[in-house]
């Protein structure tokens, strides 16, 4: 295998361990979500803080997108590299 392959493989692995990494905060996040109403005062702090964590799985969700077509794009390249390298094999 030449250079521009194998540093694709990695650079993809990278990526897959980012996006592995990401789905897990988004998961542990959504497991603090709760979703109840908050009907007196006293519990404003508790609807302070679910705000906070909708915000932030909002947030992590963007970046997953972007991860995510970051993937896609890279497995392409890959599997353009990969099919160039085989047919001119032949």
């Amino acid at each position: 295998m030449n250079g521009t392959f194998t540093s694709l493989l990695v650079l993809e692995s990278v990526v897959t361990a980012v996006a592995v990494v990401m789905f897990l905060y988004r998961g542990i996040l959504d497991m603090k979500e709760e979703d109840h109403i908050i009907l007196d005062d006293a519990e404003n702090h508790l609807a302070r803080e679910q705000a906070s964590i909708r915000h932030k799985v909002t947030v992590v969700s963007g970046y997953i997108k972007v991860v995510g077509v970051t993937w896609s794009v890279l497995l392409v390249v890959i599997f353009g590299v990969w099919l160039v390298k085989g047919l001119n094999l032949l």
